[in-house]
């Protein structure tokens, strides 16, 4: 719980980060700041299997083939890469959904943040991160799936 209640307020820092108000948290979060660098832009082509709607897309394409029942996709599109966030309807769907999503060749299912029915997860194979940016992607994702999967277990 511990956990979960900083992230979140990490979360809302990173946010006023982005709206210009860094002078209000710098100081005890400056370190922590500065390791997870700044938000990574999407880049100008990017493959379409990667936005927001070819996320979504190959997540009900991919409970289908799985026989799973989603309640609830959310794509996490704040930056790249982008977050997929699932809540299935019963529990044992979540791995039928894992197992599935790793036979699509466009994605790299490598892990995320998941229980009973609730996955968080990012797709997008790390070759498509920009080469400078790798380690800040990195750092930001891992934080960004905990958050996401928060939201997507609360029903917030």
């Amino acid at each position: 719980m511990k956990i979960r209640i900083s992230l979140f307020i990490l979360a809302a820092s990173l946010n006023l980060l982005a709206v210009g108000c860094s002078k209000h948290i710098a100081g005890p979060n400056q370190a922590l700041l500065d390791y997870l660098g700044d938000p990574v832009a999407p880049p100008a082509h990017m493959d379409a299997a990667y936005t927001k709607e070819g996320l979504t897309s190959a997540m009900q394409d991919a409970a289908q083939a799985a026989n799973v029942s989603l309640t609830k996709v959310e794509i996490d599109d704040s930056e790249f890469p982008f977050l997929v966030g699932v809540v299935c309807a019963n529990k044992g769907d979540r791995e039928k959904l894992k197992e599935q999503i790793r036979k699509v060749a466009a994605y790299n299912y490598g892990g995320g943040v998941d229980s009973d029915t609730t996955l968080a997860m990012n797709l997008v194979p790390h070759s498509a991160f920009p080469g400078d940016a790798r380690e800040r992607v990195y750092h930001r994702m891992m934080l960004r799936e905990a958050v996401l999967f928060d939201k997507m277990s609360s029903g917030r």
